[in-house]
């Protein structure tokens, strides 16, 4: 994973350790900005973008979600230097999230605008911030499920299925859950040569977790995961396993026993997995290794 530019203006936790589904693979803490109330700024390489500079999220760790305020670690340092000389006392330190004025490239801050401009009906204005957004953060399910709804309300029912699709395999870290794509997505026929996992199984999805003591989504998902790894489809295998991780880290532990969900297991699956996509390995290990740092 590419290190950015202005590493040296931060404290990065490189003895960061993913002990766990959430925060996701891909995301290192770092000290600027924390209020100390356990949520933290970090950075975080998209998935499949892993040759590029990472964005700046923000944990909200009581919701288990990202917010991906700041389109790189320049961005946040410029918000990072305003705060510090904030003229009311009680702003000093707190890093605001970004509007587009300060930031045009936030993913969080286009996908707020478009949301704006859908309530004042200029459709075409948001799909363009939503689609700016994706383009940085392929997985971020909250842009992704209201791009979708925008795609359908214009006829563009190709796009709206790979939305629907990409917003049902993304992390619910980062949104969700689609549930009004998936049951849009079940109303789509299937045609007869699709190879999309997905799109052939959602009419046995759900998307209803938690509260059962078994639920049927979760071998769909997996196997789901095994066939985009047979068709080489290694971005959509490693989207759909950090998704998969962090709904089965909700459950209770005698319903992970009852799935055969072990972490430390399935986190060391996804590094594997990592090491075949395109633009390199997630593994945490090799970040601060001396060829990288």
């Amino acid at each position: 994973m590419l290190l950015p530019a202005q590493l040296a203006h931060i404290s990065v936790e490189q003895d960061w350790q993913h002990s766990a589904p959430y925060p996701p693979l891909g995301f290192n803490p770092f000290f600027e900005g924390a209020l100390g109330n356990g949520d933290t700024f970090g950075l975080y390489w998209p998935i499949g973008r892993e040759a590029s500079e990472p964005i700046v999220v923000e944990t909200w760790h009581d919701e288990w979600r990202i917010q991906p305020h700041f389109s790189s670690l320049a961005a946040f340092l410029r918000a990072h230097a305003a705060a510090g000389d904030a003229e009311d006392e009680d702003e000093v330190g707190y890093v605001a999230p970004p509007t587009l004025a300060d930031d045009p490239a936030s993913p969080r801050a286009a996908f707020l605008a478009a949301k704006e401009h859908i309530a004042q009906r200029n459709p075409d204005v948001a799909i363009a911030l939503l689609e700016a957004a994706l383009a940085l953060l392929p997985e971020y399910t909250d842009a992704l499920a209201l791009l979708h709804g925008q795609y359908v309300r214009a006829g563009r029912i190709d796009d709206a299925v790979k939305v629907a699709i990409q917003a049902i395999i993304s992390p619910p870290s980062f949104g969700g859950p689609p549930l009004k794509a998936l049951q849009w997505l079940r109303t789509q026929p299937v045609p007869q040569n699709e190879r999309d996992p997905i799109w052939r199984a959602c009419g046995q999805l759900s998307f209803n977790f938690g509260g059962s003591k078994d639920n049927a989504d979760y071998p769909v998902l997996l196997a789901a995961i095994d066939a985009y790894l047979a068709q080489g489809k290694h971005v959509c295998a490693a989207t759909l396993m950090q998704t998969y991780a962090e709904l089965m880290s909700a459950e209770t532990v005698s319903f992970q026993e009852r799935h055969a969900f072990e972490p430390a297991a399935f986190l060391a699956r996804q590094i594997a997995v990592s090491a075949l996509l395109p633009q390199g390995s997630r593994d945490p290990a090799l970040l601060w290794s001396s060829d990288l740092a």
